[in-house]
């Protein structure tokens, strides 16, 4: 394209020159075949440049109609999925929440001098898994204090005359005991 506009340019001056030399002055006939002959030349080349040009802006408006189309199928699909992400995440807020309710109940059956040996940072998950674990291995029973130092036995029974017992009473005191 600059070379045609220097070709016109080359032209002009071309024919300034010629204007400016006297009327005397004629010009051959080969050299305005040749100047006339560039300047078709030149004019084709300006024809075939434009038609390329407005035949890419044409390719350039269907394939931006195709964007125009792939953007609103994007478009879409960004709404379905913000939706689903809002509707997910509502959805694990509750079951945190749930979570966090059967924690709070389990800690409540557990003493308290228990609760500094519960991990703190965990997820609510791993938290009410480890809860369950613990309690089904038996690390939050309770023991009973028995004294120590002091005989284990049962206490002392009061001993009855079996002399003084009718045979009746004998035999369902012997049943009953173990």
């Amino acid at each position: 394209m600059a070379d045609t506009v220097q070709e016109t340019n080359q032209e002009q001056q071309t024919k300034q020159e010629t204007q400016t030399v006297t009327k005397d002055t004629l010009i051959p006939k080969e050299q305005f075949e040749e100047i006339h002959s560039k300047y078709e030349e030149a004019q084709k080349q300006l024809q075939q440049l434009l038609t390329e040009k407005e035949n890419a802006d044409k390719k350039a408006k269907e394939e931006q109609g195709k964007f125009e189309e792939l953007y609103k199928t994007t478009a879409t699909e960004l709404n379905k999925a913000k939706e689903g992400y809002t509707t997910t995440n509502n959805r694990v807020q509750q079951l945190e929440q749930a979570i966090q309710g059967l924690i709070d109940t389990k800690l409540q059956g557990i003493p308290e001098d228990y609760h500094d040996l519960i991990p703190t940072n965990l997820t609510p998950e791993a938290r009410l898994n480890w809860l369950t674990n613990a309690e089904n291995k038996g690390l939050f029973k309770t023991q009973k204090d028995e004294p120590l130092g002091q005989p284990t036995n049962p206490g002392k029974t009061e001993t009855t005359d079996l002399n003084s017992l009718s045979p009746m009473q004998l035999i369902r005191m012997g049943y009953a005991q173990k």
